[in-house]
C-alpha cells in the first residue's frame, strides 16, 4: 500500500488580541535594542521585562513570546541581531527550545534554498537544543506548547494520533524532524524521486523572486554558494541526533508502533516507514 500523501504544513498562529499588543511592544524594544547596539543578553533582558499579564501564560518559559520572534523573525526581521536574540533567549530558558524549533522548522526548512543564511543558523541551533531540553512543570504551558508544536508540524495528521500529550510530540518532533531533514537532503542532491520530490519542494516555490520584484542574479549566485555547505551542516545534525541515546529509544519506539498489531498511529509503509529503518540503522539500532 502506498503512502498517502502528507497534507502541506501550515503555521499555526497565536490569537491576535492580546498577542499583538504584546508584539508591538516586543519589537518596538528590540528595534530600539539594536538601534543602541545593546548585546543580545541586554536586548533579552529587556524583552523579558515586556512579558507580563498580557501574555496567555506569564512566567518563563513563554509560548507567546517564542511565536512572536520567530513570526518576526521568518522573514519580516531576518537580521542576525535577531537571530542572536532567539539563541539568548533559548539558552536562557525565556522560550522552550524545541518549541521554538517546531515553529521555525516549517517557516525554514521549506524555504532553504531562498534563505539559505536562515537554514544554516536553524540547523545551527538544532544542533545545539534539539536534545538537550528541560522538561515543563506547569500544566497549562505543557498543554499550549504540546497543541503549538502538534499544530506547527502537523503531528497528529502525519501520525494518525488522536489525543497529543507532551511526551507524545517530543518524540514525533524528533522523528519527524530526522525523517524531513533525510527527505531535504536527498531532495537538495536531486536523489529523490519524482512522486517522493513532491512535498518538500511545495513549499520551495514562493520565493524565486527577490523582495523588489525582479530575478537577482548576484544574490542567486551567492545563494547557490551558501547551499552546498547547509547539505553537509544538515548530514553533521543528522549524525548528532542519531547519536542521542533518547533519539535512539524515540525512533525505536515509533518503529515497534508502527508495525504492532495494536498501534495508535498510522502503519506508514513505503517511503515513510522506510526513512524510519534509515534513521534506525543511522543509530546503530
Amino acid at each position: 500500500m502506498a503512502e498517502a500523501p502528507r497534507p502541506p504544513l501550515q503555521i499555526s498562529q497565536p490569537p491576535t488580541t492580546a498577542i499583538s499588543d504584546l508584539e508591538r511592544t516586543v519589537m518596538a524594544t528590540v528595534t530600539l535594542s539594536e538601534t543602541r547596539g545593546d548585546p543580545p543578553w541586554l536586548c533579552a533582558a529587556k524583552v523579558a521585562q515586556c512579558c507580563g499579564s498580557g501574555t496567555s501564560e506569564p512566567g518563563f518559559p513563554n509560548a507567546d513570546l517564542a511565536s512572536i520572534l520567530v513570526s518576526n523573525l521568518c522573514f519580516s526581521h531576518n537580521t542576525p541581531s535577531m537571530w542572536k536574540l532567539l539563541e539568548q533567549a533559548m539558552a536562557t530558558q525565556l522560550v522552550y527550545p524545541l518549541h521554538v524549533l517546531a515553529l521555525l522548522t516549517p517557516r525554514v526548512v521549506p524555504n532553504r534554498r531562498e534563505q539559505p543564511k536562515a537554514y544554516r543558523l536553524y540547523l545551527e541551533l538544532m544542533r545545539q537544543y534539539a536534545t538537550s531540553f528541560s522538561l515543563l512543570k506547569a500544566a497549562s504551558l505543557k498543554k499550549m506548547v504540546t497543541t503549538s508544536i502538534d499544530v506547527a508540524l502537523q503531528l497528529s495528521d502525519t501520525y494518525g494520533v488522536e489525543k497529543m500529550n507532551f511526551g507524545m510530540a517530543v518524540v514525533l518532533f524528533l522523528v519527524n524532524v530526522l525523517t524531513d531533514l533525510l527527505d531535504f537532503i536527498l531532495d537538495d542532491w536531486g536523489l529523490l524521486f519524482a512522486s517522493e520530490a513532491q512535498f518538500v519542494k511545495e513549499g520551495s516555490q514562493s520565493m524565486h523572486v527577490d523582495m523588489k520584484g525582479g530575478l537577482n542574479n548576484n544574490r542567486s549566485k551567492y545563494h547557490q554558494q551558501l547551499r552546498q555547505p547547509n547539505v553537509f551542516t544538515a548530514l553533521e545534525v543528522m549524525e548528532n541526533l542519531c547519536s542521542s541515546k533518547f533519539v535512539q529509544v524515540s525512533l525505536r519506539l515509533v518503529y515497534r508502533n508502527l508495525l504492532g498489531p495494536n498501534h495508535s498511529m498510522v502503519c506508514f509503509r513505503g517511503s515513510r516507514l522506510s526513512r524510519i529503518i534509515i534513521c534506525i540503522q543511522a543509530c546503530h539500532l
